[in-house]
């Protein structure tokens, strides 16, 4: 394995990773391919982590592709060690081995690492990450014994783990900074319903409130509390940080490739630097709704972002047009859906319509005739045509009611667009 090469290198045993490798073969059956990645787990789907934990997913069913993925496309796969630098100039990456590995194409697809915030007491026993494979083995062995956890942060994967919890019979008392839950997904009237199916479900959530210290027993150690902003204590005996990623943009550090919060890339998935391209967690790629680039860390554009990486450095011409952000989940029997600008409020050029209806309910934004934003709450129906539709930029003046009842059909839509999907010519916006 020592200083080898490979005609492509992937730094990442990812969603983005098989999307690429899928790409790859496509087109080119025979040229080499070298996949490096610190996990030692064939590539799985994070968002189940959670359900692993709790015993509603078997381990076996959270794997990404069969096990045998790798074999039959003929890929070299490099685990347990992890990339610590790259050499644009050289065309290699070191590993933490102090091996090198050179490339012909590399594609950097390394994902998010957790933020790990200066809390005291954040190394002790009972204090878990909820971002691999190993963080939800290590937390359900140690859960077994356990009966009371504090989750800290109400995103979408501290409600995730907070619900496991709840589910496996623990005492779970959810922390959060921000005013509300899921405070950059959904907006004040979601986020209630949220809380309050949580509530229902024996939950509890204190908001505007930061952990300030994790408090063990002198003799073994182990958590025993945590002190929060309010100046209380709050007893638990297990603890969750779920407060967010941040790229792995460190790999790229003291070399010409550009980075924002993440790595740039065109909407070819490419670098500034030639044979150098980025997907998944780690990049920062094209949103249809900004015309720009920013991170959005879900598994879609995770797999779209490496495949389209995957079909350029394979010498397709394909272009990234899809990475709006879009969260689906179901929390407790109840499917939340976002996309767009769902926060937004009504001003600066957004007209927001709303329907409540109990624990139903549905918000579409709106700006210069095109629906940029939306929340469903409940009732999901016309999901999948909603998001598309934002996708393609269609004007939806006079449809406006037909979006909040979940009432609107394919041929509710102009003729052009109507003609273009049943024939399958021009854009593929579902």
């Amino acid at each position: 394995m020592a200083n080898c090469r490979f005609d492509y290198l992937i730094v990442g045993n990812s969603t983005a990773a098989v999307g690429a490798i899928e790409a790859i073969r496509s087109r080119d059956r025979s040229a080499s391919i070298g996949v490096v990645a610190a996990e030692t787990e064939h590539a799985y789907s994070r968002p189940l982590i959670t359900y692993y934990m709790c015993g509603k997913v078997a381990e076996s069913n959270i794997f990404y592709r069969p096990p045998d993925f790798y074999k039959e496309a003929n890929v070299t796969c490099i685990l347990g060690v992890k990339a610590e630098s790259v050499s644009t100039e050289g065309q290699f990456i070191t590993i933490s081995t102090g091996e090198t590995i050179e490339y012909d194409k590399l594609l950097l697809a390394a994902g998010g690492a957790p933020i790990a915030p200066p809390i005291p007491g954040i190394e002790r026993p009972g204090v878990f990450f909820m971002n691999t494979l190993e963080d939800a083995r290590r937390a359900k062995g140690w859960l077994s014994h356990m009966k009371r956890a504090v989750v800290v942060g109400a995103g979408l994967t501290g409600l995730k783990t907070a619900e496991a919890l709840v589910e496996m019979g623990q005492e779970v008392m959810v922390v959060e900074l921000a005013d509300r839950v899921l405070a950059t997904t959904l907006d004040r009237t979601a986020s209630e319903i949220v809380k309050q199916v949580f509530v229902d479900h024996r939950g509890d959530v204190l908001t505007e409130a930061q952990v300030l210290s994790f408090n063990g027993y002198e003799e073994s150690n182990d958590l025993w509390t945590v002190t929060i902003s309010t100046g209380e204590s709050i007893a638990c005996d297990t603890a969750f940080v779920t407060i967010g990623i941040r790229p792995r943009t460190e790999l790229v550090r003291d070399t010409p490739i550009k980075t924002g919060r993440g790595i740039l890339v065109d909407r070819h998935m490419r670098t500034n630097v030639e044979n150098v391209y980025a997907a998944g967690d780690i990049a920062e790629a094209y949103d249809p709704l900004i015309g720009g680039t920013r991170l959005i860390p879900i598994l879609p554009n995770a797999y779209i972002g490496g495949r389209v990486a995957g079909m350029n450095m394979s010498g397709t011409n394909a272009e990234y047009n899809l990475g709006m952000s879009v969260n689906s989940v179901n929390f407790f029997g109840l499917p939340v859906m976002s996309a767009g600008f769902a926060a937004q409020e009504e001003g600066d050029g957004f007209s927001v319509l709303t329907k409540l209806d109990g624990t139903n309910y549905r918000k579409i934004v709106i700006k210069d005739g095109k629906l940029v934003g939306i929340i469903l709450v409940g009732n999901i129906n016309s999901a999948g045509l909603m998001t598309g539709i934002m996708r393609a930029g269609i004007d939806v003046t006079d449809l406006e009611e037909k979006l909040l009842d979940g009432n609107l059909g394919l041929i509710d839509l102009p003729r052009d667009v109507i003609e273009e999907r049943i024939h399958g010519t021009g854009r593929n916006w579902l």
